[in-house]
């Protein structure tokens, strides 16, 4: 039989960086100019499971391209 552990073994991650204090349109932190979060470092809980794959990936491309515009 396949099956799951149910919810008592459910998992979730979050981070310590508050949303509030980041640009969600770039990534970039309010507080520190020049300074860019993704992924599971920000304070965002979500199921695990390539849910925050999908997350860390999203966030990490916006940062990314915020980045390279920046330093050009």
């Amino acid at each position: 039989m396949i099956d799951t552990h149910g919810f008592k073994h459910a998992k979730v991650s979050s981070g310590d960086v508050s949303t509030a204090q980041i640009n969600n349109k770039t990534m970039e932190s309010k507080l520190i100019s020049g300074l860019y979060f993704a992924g599971e470092v920000m304070d965002i809980v979500g199921k695990r499971g390539g849910y925050n794959f999908n997350f860390a990936w999203a966030s990490g491309m916006i940062a990314g391209k915020k980045m390279a515009k920046t330093t050009q």
